[in-house]
């Protein structure tokens, strides 16, 4: 009787144990944003630089796909708006497929995006950043394209990620008006 009340005692010990271990494991790795904790993900007012930052450069510099992907949610949604005459077409993939376009776009020239003004709307763990760009091909040059960027972001509890990005460019259908222009006022 006595050993059956000892194995018992020493089975529910271990079933603790391997539940404790299991807790934690899952408790490290669960975090939405993903397992990494770039410092740049601290908070939205150095997230959005560095990703400007990161998609930035001459052809010959080398970008930072690695931080760019840990910015992101595992399964965050880029989505490029593209013009072709009156026909919108919006192409939804995943950050290794942004990464990819980016590398094919922009291997013969200069890419710089630059930040106009944001407006941040902030709500719990939530916020979506509107915020408009300027493209050039050198920082000397003047800007051949602007346009919006939408992220939408999440914080985990522990840094911001984006779960999805959208873009679209000033064109002759939608062109800026002073509201986008001065979205911080």
């Amino acid at each position: 009787m006595k050993s059956v009340a000892k194995r018992t005692l020493k089975n529910k010990f271990i079933a603790a144990l391997v539940c404790t271990f299991a807790t934690s494991a899952y408790a490290e790795t669960s975090y939405f944003c993903g397992a990494d904790n770039p410092k740049q993900a601290a908070q939205i007012e150095t997230l959005i630089p560095t990703l400007y930052d990161i998609v930035s450069g001459r052809p010959e510099e080398a970008k930072d796909w690695h931080l760019l992907k840990q910015l992101f949610s595992p399964k965050a949604m880029i989505t490029p708006v593209f013009h072709n005459g009156k026909d919108v077409i919006a192409q939804p993939g995943s950050v290794e497929q942004f990464i990819a376009l980016n590398k094919r776009l922009f291997k013969d020239k200069g890419f710089f995006e630059r930040e106009v003004s944001q407006k941040v709307f902030k709500f719990g763990h939530m916020a979506n950043v509107l915020s408009v760009y300027e493209s050039r091909r050198s920082p000397e040059l003047a800007p051949y394209a602007r346009g919006v960027n939408s992220f939408q972001l999440l914080n985990d509890g522990r840094r911001w990620c984006v779960l999805s990005v959208t873009w679209d460019s000033e064109s002759e259908q939608h062109p800026f008006t002073e509201q986008i222009l001065h979205l911080s006022d």
